[in-house]
């Protein structure tokens, strides 16, 4: 939904703990044709926007009890899509400054004029509709992803898996409108057996990981494709979604009996070892081995087939780059099997 399709919600409220300024502000922002409300303290304008939350709250810093930065820090946490502007004494910029770091849209230094109130109001009120537009987006895609989830789920459900057999089936099922995903598929498992072995791992663990590299990006499958194909930089509540895929591909074959080892495997393949990789976000010593391959075997062939924003790499700029972030996003020992297996041992 577009700004120029939501209600024309102009509402205002002034919390300030002087009288004559919440009179001065209401009065200025009435005639600009906002509806206003105001309170004399942090606590009766948490009453109020629990009622009703405003498009736009004007706080002073400086009041009775919790100050405006509280209430700011509030109403952010609980009330996201209102726009927070700070009205503050010359003493007050430095920490009015600060807020802007916080999430709060605009400050206000007294002596107030009122063509700069109007002003902020307005920068305000523009971002409490972009606020709306980007919440009513992503309820609709996380609408979306869950209805997507519950179709996998019973597909998934209504298949005896197995075997090997089985198994290639349900892939080639799930993703028969996506052949590039299906080859991805294969030749991250394919590498990822490989590496396995280098690294001694026994027969049964290895048909673990390579069943676990055959399924890890089963959860994309569940993201909405307006995410996955957008010709542009994805937003940050876009890329939280993506995140999610891991989880949600380990939960859709956590009870199937011949997958759930696999399921671990897929949950975090896409972890790193410093913390910083998704959905867990934890350190390498919670890894097993088999996420630590998968998470490698998946980058080379992600870095060695071209992409629309990229070209391909080469065999040996991707190893180059997968040294670099050795230790931080990959495991060293990992990479190094993985350059024995493209050598040939």
């Amino acid at each position: 939904m577009t700004s120029s399709a939501l209600p024309a919600d102009r509402s205002v409220l002034v919390v300030d703990d002087e009288n004559l300024i919440r009179d001065l502000m209401s009065r200025w922002l009435h005639s600009g044709g906002y509806t206003v409300e105001s309170a004399g303290d942090a606590d009766q304008a948490l009453s109020l926007i629990e009622t009703k939350p405003p498009a736009v709250a004007l706080c002073d810093i400086r009041m009775p009890g919790h100050d405006g930065l509280w209430l700011a820090d509030r109403i952010r946490q609980d009330h996201p899509d209102t726009a927070v502007i700070m009205a503050t004494g010359v003493y007050d910029v430095d920490a009015a400054v600060e807020s802007l770091r916080q999430g709060v849209v605009d400050y206000l230094t007294k002596p107030l004029d009122r063509e700069r109130v109007h002003d902020a109001v307005i920068r305000g009120y523009e971002w409490h509709l972009a606020a709306l537009d980007s919440r009513r987006w992503r309820e609709s895609l996380e609408s979306d992803m869950r209805s997507r989830q519950g179709r996998l789920a019973e597909a998934i459900a209504s298949l005896r898996i197995d075997s090997e057999a089985a198994l290639d089936g349900m892939l080639a099922m799930l993703t028969k409108s996506n052949q590039d995903a299906y080859a991805h598929a294969y030749r991250v498992a394919a590498l990822a057996a490989s590496m396995a072995r280098i690294l001694g791992v026994p027969d049964h663990e290895t048909t673990t990981i390579e069943r676990g590299a055959l399924l890890h990006d089963l959860g994309k499958l569940a993201v909405p494709d307006a995410v996955l194909r957008k010709p542009a930089p994805l937003t940050i509540e876009e890329q939280t979604l993506v995140r999610m895929h891991p989880r949600l591909g380990s939960e859709l074959i956590r009870d199937v009996p011949y997958l759930t080892a696999a399921s671990i495997v897929v949950r975090d393949a896409h972890e790193r070892l410093d913390g910083l990789g998704y959905p867990r976000g934890v350190r390498s010593d919670t890894l097993s081995l088999g996420a630590r391959i998968v998470t490698v075997a998946d980058a080379f062939d992600t870095m060695t087939r071209p992409r629309v924003f990229r070209d391909a790499m080469t065999s040996e700029e991707a190893i180059a780059e997968l040294q670099r972030c050795s230790g931080t996003q990959f495991d060293q020992a990992v990479v190094a099997a993985l350059t024995r297996v493209l050598a040939g041992h």
